[in-house]
């Protein structure tokens, strides 16, 4: 939902499928909590040098066309409006740690890898933590320890436009640590590879890497056997 403009406190809400279902049953919304974006906000609009003063500064910002309802959430709150200290200077973000290389992108597994831990860092929020998402485009190359798997919980940001893009067998994982381990299936071929995601719940600081999966041996641990021949 979003407001019509800045004119009037109308709230212009367009109804999921699920809303829908539950008014035709003579049932309530009863909707207690809703999360503010600016997403599609272009701050660069702001005009200091408007030659009708202070008021006039963000006359362009507060005309866009875009703070309306959409009924594609997929493509809203991306960035959510939180509360910051007053002397913060940076937005939160999502630092990423446990890949190839330091702020790097990609982690590489080969063959012998069992799994290794990717961390997450947030920095520059000291608010309360309520954990993380991570989205993991194609289960069929990795497995996810350490975190508890969502089934059906897609949608909105976490999305990540999966199903727009055709990845209909993403998976989305939640997690209060500050790390969780990424573990290889074995494969046919080497080189094959999927994008994960990484969200943090509160801020909505995002980063993302991609995992590439060379094992196309039995990495699990097992006993060696010897034959032995007998002499006389």
């Amino acid at each position: 939902m979003g407001y019509l403009d800045n004119t009037s406190i109308t709230v212009d809400a367009v109804l999921t499928k699920k809303g829908r279902e539950l008014l035709k049953s003579g049932g309530n919304l009863n909707i207690t909590s809703f999360t503010c974006s600016d997403t599609g906000v272009d701050y660069s609009l702001w005009n200091p040098l408007h030659p009708d003063g202070t008021d006039k500064y963000g006359e362009a910002i507060e005309n866009l066309p875009q703070l309306e309802a959409s009924v594609h959430a997929e493509y809203n709150l991306r960035n959510r409006l939180i509360s910051l200290h007053q002397n913060t200077v940076a937005i939160p973000a999502l630092i990423l740690g446990g890949l190839d290389s330091a702020g790097g992108t990609t982690k590489t597994y080969e063959d012998g890898t069992l799994g290794f831990d990717i961390t997450t860092e947030l920095v520059g929020y000291s608010g309360e933590s309520q954990g993380k998402y991570v989205v993991l485009q194609d289960p069929s190359l990795f497995k996810i320890d350490g975190a508890e798997e969502r089934p059906g919980t897609l949608s909105g940001t976490s999305a990540m436009f999966l199903t727009e893009q055709d990845i209909p067998h993403a998976k989305e994982y939640h997690y209060k640590t500050d790390r969780f381990k990424l573990r290889p299936r074995q494969q046919d071929v080497k080189g094959r590879s999927t994008n994960l995601f990484v969200v943090d719940i509160a801020t909505a600081a995002y980063a993302s890497f991609t995992a590439i999966n060379n094992v196309t041996k039995n990495t699990k641990n097992s006993l060696a056997t010897q034959i032995q021949g007998s002499t006389n």
